[in-house]
């Protein structure tokens, strides 16, 4: 059985193609030309170069496929919203499409929470309606999602969407890394109270519960949060990264609402002036560490018998360990 992982140079990708080696598999996985490889050097992955608008490159990759893991995307909230659309729209429906004629058995489409909303308000599960935000990422992410539905009624495409949180570990250099950055500084900025909760997920936890929506055979057409439903508040994290690096607790604050619209005036002054580059405030960001979001697990639990195994501690002191052997590499 060959299983095919998309994006597997990036974090989730990365830790899912180990967990197939662990198991004695020989995945394939799909990398963009040029994009190096050095992190997959191992004898038993087959590395197939592609794109997501290339559909030659996917037919090639899905040939003699059994599973696609597909964790490919275009991340982050800001962009043209061609880019965002090129990859988590129209290359999604090409990756299913030829999935589909391959005879793929079952694809499973790594989406985000983000498709409710950054700032949920209080708790939800996998019936919450789905929401649109201000940014092209999270308007790609909802697209994609309703465009898989239409293609699991219309043409019984074996797919199986996964919602993972806020995935953190080893390798994460988009948001541990730079908070673990800021909190050495003494430049952390806590987003109001930091009573609020933030939907964490160890990433080797996200990788198994994403294996495991590939195996079950009642999860096809069926939608999946993965979170670690351990409750954490944004204090209790950036806390816990402080003390797990010697560096004081972030003691500097802004209010929500004022970050907010600290983030929407950012944007709007980066939009006139056709900024490439990303604000340094946005709403996205502010949402996702100040607002409330508790999510609950139990359809996972319950149909995919998933288990998150690594608490907040434990996976901040393995996060810890890898910042500081990277900073170290650096310095030197």
């Amino acid at each position: 059985m060959t299983v095919l992982v998309t994006g597997a140079t990036g974090l989730l990708g990365s830790h899912l193609t180990d967990l197939l080696l662990e198991r004695g598999e020989r995945p394939r996985v799909l990398v963009r030309a040029g994009e190096s490889v050095t992190g997959l050097a191992n004898s038993r992955v087959d590395i197939q170069r592609g794109d997501m608008d290339d559909p030659a490159s996917l037919k090639s990759a899905v040939r003699d496929v059994h599973t696609v893991l597909h964790c490919a995307a275009r991340t982050g909230p800001w962009g043209s919203r061609q880019e965002y659309d090129r990859t988590n729209v129209q290359g999604l429906k090409t990756l299913v499409e030829v999935a589909l004629e391959a005879g793929v058995g079952r694809v499973v489409h790594v989406s985000s929470i983000t498709v409710h909303g950054n700032d949920v308000g209080g708790e939800a599960d996998e019936t919450a309606p789905l929401r649109i935000e201000r940014n092209p990422y999270s308007e790609s992410k909802v697209a994609g999602e309703r465009l898989l539905l239409n293609m699991i009624r219309d043409q019984h495409a074996p797919v199986t969407i996964v919602r993972p949180g806020w995935i953190y570990g080893p390798g994460d250099t988009a948001s541990f890394a730079r908070f673990a950055a800021l909190i050495q500084q003494g430049r952390m900025v806590m987003i109001g109270s930091g009573d609020n909760h933030v939907p964490l997920i160890y990433v080797g936890d996200a990788a198994r519960g994403v294996l495991l929506a590939g195996e079950a055979d009642e999860a096809v057409g069926r939608t999946y949060l993965l979170v670690n439903d351990e409750a954490v508040t944004q204090r209790e994290y950036l806390g816990a990264i402080a003390a797990a690096l010697g560096a004081p607790f972030p003691k500097r604050r802004i209010p929500y609402r004022l970050a907010l619209v600290m983030g929407t005036a950012a944007e709007t002054a980066a939009r006139l002036a056709r900024r490439r580059q990303a604000p340094p405030v946005m709403r996205y960001g502010v949402q996702l560490l100040g607002g409330e979001n508790r999510f609950n697990i139990d359809r996972a639990r319950h149909e995919l018998a998933f288990s998150p195994q690594v608490n907040m501690d434990e996976g901040i002191r393995c996060s810890a360990a890898w910042y500081q052997s990277v900073a170290a590499r650096v310095a030197a």
